[in-house]
């Protein structure tokens, strides 16, 4: 799927109205961004092409993901965020020969985001759309979006103690606002 592809099909999944921000030199990931009013969203347009390794035996077909994330922040900071972890993934890719993890329980440590208290990612199963996750099929290819929620240093000491599923649901019980990238 192209840049226009992605963003149009993004644009039909997303509220708002979805603008490409130009891309950071050397950066490899072209990012959109929606206000949403108070709220912004961000989403890579061309993750779809890095292999995750993941493939659908009910379909037959490989899986690949979108990135997209949240927050009460700048649109800057939100496209950062996705650069940066799209730029660490792309590191981690070059240890696993080809295949990048960006499935849903995938910690990824260490962001700079300007503003924030958040310094870590962890990609979890969009929460958005209930069950049904926005899928787009072509050409032996299953794309699917994937949500990052940024994690603070405690939130993030803690999956790696007690697992990403036990964080969840702390993070539930405790009403955490995810969207807030300063708590």
């Amino acid at each position: 799927m192209d840049l226009e592809a992605s963003l149009l099909w993004q644009q039909g999944v997303f509220p708002g109205n979805l603008e490409e921000v130009p891309a950071e030199p050397g950066c490899g990931v072209s990012v959109a961004v929606s206000d949403l009013g108070g709220e912004i969203l961000a989403t890579t347009l061309n993750f779809n092409e890095v292999d995750t390794g993941l493939h659908s035996e009910d379909e037959g077909a490989a899986i690949r993901s979108e990135i997209f994330t949240v927050g009460r922040v700048d649109a800057e900071v939100a496209v950062s965020a996705l650069q940066q972890v799209c730029a660490k993934l792309a590191a981690f890719n070059q240890k696993l020969l080809g295949m990048v993890p960006a499935k849903p329980g995938t910690m990824v440590p260490g962001l700079e985001l300007e503003g924030t208290s958040v310094r870590h990612g962890v990609f979890v199963v969009p929460y958005v759309w209930g069950e049904q996750v926005p899928r787009f099929s072509e050409a032996g290819r299953l794309v699917v979006m994937l949500q990052l929620v940024l994690l603070t240093d405690q939130e993030y000491d803690y999956a790696v103690t007690y697992g990403v599923s036990a964080l969840q649901q702390a993070l539930g019980e405790q009403g955490v606002d995810l969207l807030d990238w300063q708590r």
